[in-house]
């Protein structure tokens, strides 16, 4: 094995995705316009030519990390939702609970601000945040449908339901675990009322 082809396979022990998920978490911490690929490769113990095994440079590393942000916090929990839940309540409750705790990456958390604060100026990021807001509007919705509301009050219904969870998330990083606990009990009460065919 020659010296160029170890060094290639020394550097691609790092994967795509720890440099993802690592670069998401650091958005959540500074921002998106404090990311620099020379202070992410000394936290993550590399070289910079790790990153440029994976990444062509900055702008790229962000352009995938949003795609990374999507595939993770919706694709892959709307996935498992429709997988592992047919009850349409049991499926909310899944969607709500995971999304109503201290992690960075839930709704209104402080990765989601970051990013939403980038869109203000970025285009790609801009269509990234809707495209969330819309997947995630969509699958509430049908489970909405499912328990009898029309189309239109399920897409109302979801849409009050994820600013809520936005604003509560946002708001309960100041406060107790337990005053966590009464405003997730409170919610998931609220939205998983036995009143929803009728309508909230």
């Amino acid at each position: 094995m020659s010296e160029d082809v170890g060094k290639a396979k020394i550097i691609a022990r790092l994967s795509k995705d720890i440099w993802l998920k690592h670069t998401l978490d650091k958005v959540g911490d500074v921002g998106v316009a404090s990311i620099e690929i020379e202070s992410l490769a000394k936290e993550l113990k590399v070289t910079k030519g790790s990153f440029y095994w994976h990444f062509q440079d900055r702008g790229s590393l962000l352009s995938e990390t949003l795609n990374y942000w999507y595939d993770s916090a919706t694709l892959a929990i709307g996935l498992v939702g429709k997988r592992d839940f047919n009850a349409p309540l049991d499926r909310l409750r899944y969607f709500f609970t995971l999304a109503l705790n201290r992690s960075p990456d839930v709704p209104g958390g402080p990765i989601e601000q970051a990013l939403r604060e980038w869109a203000r100026v970025s285009d790609i990021a801009a269509e990234m945040t809707r495209r969330v807001d819309q997947d995630r509007i969509s699958l509430i919705a049908d489970a909405y449908v499912e328990l009898g509301q029309s189309k239109d009050q399920a897409r109302l219904t979801a849409e009050m339901a994820l600013a809520s969870l936005i604003g509560l998330n946002i708001l309960m990083r100041s406060k107790s675990l337990r005053h966590q606990a009464e405003d997730t009990k409170a919610f998931l009460k609220l939205f998983l009322s036995a009143t929803i065919r009728e309508g909230i």
